[in-house]
């Protein structure tokens, strides 16, 4: 995820903050600062951090419970609206899902009782706010802090297992259906519930905001930002599910492009700055008698371009460490190479000789043109 920085690394898993969090932080603390002073300001920071300590707990839940069952996962990023753990891939089977899901809620059930107990053999009065979503204000001493964060674990259990998908709820509903029909069919089941609670969530917010802070004790507007979140979150996820399902029997040998234009390494970037814009293609292996040496990209290009004009040779701007693929890979694997790593386009290599090249346009076009396939069989149906 771009804007996202790593801050630490727990389980072999990155933590990293999206700088937008940082937005989040001083807008809490100028607000606690015009209503309580520097001392507020310092509240607002320690409940922040503290409260998305929770959050970062939650995702570890998911993460390592994941990792557990052979799922792989990059990174946890913590946003304004909570975090997001990117696992390489999705489990399939129902109860890996049911598992996976189930450990993050667990987490903050955990915590809930850690705090409870603390709160109830501390030497001060710790305030207990009754309520399933209701939320206190902003806390100024370490009682009001506890309290505080057992409402904040109260109202991440409880708005994680409403069956909106992608939350946590919408997950366990996807699992459900997945024991019944086909994966891919219960993700699009999942979605469409998921997007009308969402829909009807930001509707309720902008037509009666009144009552929504009434019966749910939340702001309507961060409510009906974070039910739009979910209704833009579930359409991605579907559209990913689907796919994922359209690449699978595929491999990377149907869908390269065994046409492509190779440089020399004695070519100039001047050469190759025509090349880009002469054909489609962005990056260029690099050979000489057949052997592939490197791959030049057209950020490299470019940046000689604008540097010296031109004359650079591109074997002195290839890159020479870079991941091949071989025709035979699943599709699926290599899409899934494709966003884990920064590498726009694949050489694929078979027996020592470059056959073609595999790009994200060319993974997108076949997409596309399956996706028109089944669309242009239902409708002449």
């Amino acid at each position: 995820m771009k804007w996202a920085f790593t801050i630490c690394k727990v389980f072999g898993i990155r933590i990293r903050l999206h700088a937008t969090f940082l937005l989040l932080v001083l807008w809490v603390m100028w607000a606690a600062y015009m209503d309580a002073g520097a001392a507020g300001a310092w509240w607002g920071l320690v409940f922040v951090a503290a409260a998305f300590a929770c959050v970062a707990l939650h995702e570890l839940g998911h993460s390592v419970v994941a990792q557990r069952l052979g799922v792989r996962v990059s990174a946890i990023t913590l946003l304004p609206i909570g975090g997001v753990a990117a696992l390489r891939s999705i489990p399939e089977k129902p109860a890996h899902e049911i598992a996976i899901t189930v450990a993050g809620p667990l987490v903050n059930v955990a915590i809930f009782g850690m705090l409870y107990v603390v709160g109830y053999y501390a030497p001060f009065d710790v305030p207990y706010y009754p309520g399933l979503v209701g939320f206190p204000g902003l806390p100024m001493s370490l009682a009001e802090l506890i309290g505080a964060l057992l409402s904040v674990n109260k109202l991440m259990v409880v708005f994680n297992l409403v069956p909106a998908y992608p939350m946590d709820g919408g997950r366990l509903l996807r699992a459900t259906l997945a024991s019944m029909i086909p994966f891919p069919r219960a993700t699009s089941v999942a979605a469409k519930i998921g997007r009308t609670i969402a829909m009807s969530t930001v509707i309720a917010c902008l037509l009666v905001p009144d009552r929504v802070e009434a019966y749910l004790g939340t702001s309507p507007l961060m409510l009906g930002i974070i039910g739009l979140m979910i209704f833009l979150a579930a359409g991605s996820e579907a559209q990913a599910i689907r796919l994922r399902g359209m690449l699978r029997g595929a491999t990377v040998g149907q869908v390269m492009n065994p046409e492509f234009v190779r440089v020399t390494p004695d070519e100039t970037a001047a050469d190759c700055f025509r090349k880009i814009y002469r054909t489609s293609q962005d990056d260029f292996p690099v050979m000489t008698d057949g052997q592939l040496l490197g791959l030049l990209t057209r950020e490299d290009v470019l940046e000689a371009m604008r540097q010296s004009g031109g004359p650079a040779r591109a074997g002195d701007l290839m890159q020479t460490c870079f991941h091949s693929l071989r025709p035979d890979v699943a599709l699926e694997v290599a899409h899934e190479q494709m966003q884990a790593g920064r590498q726009r386009t694949f050489p694929v290599v078979c027996d020592g000789a470059l056959v073609g090249l595999l790009t994200a346009e060319n993974v997108q076009r076949y997409f596309a043109a399956q996706m028109e396939l089944v669309n242009g069989g239902r409708r002449s149906k």
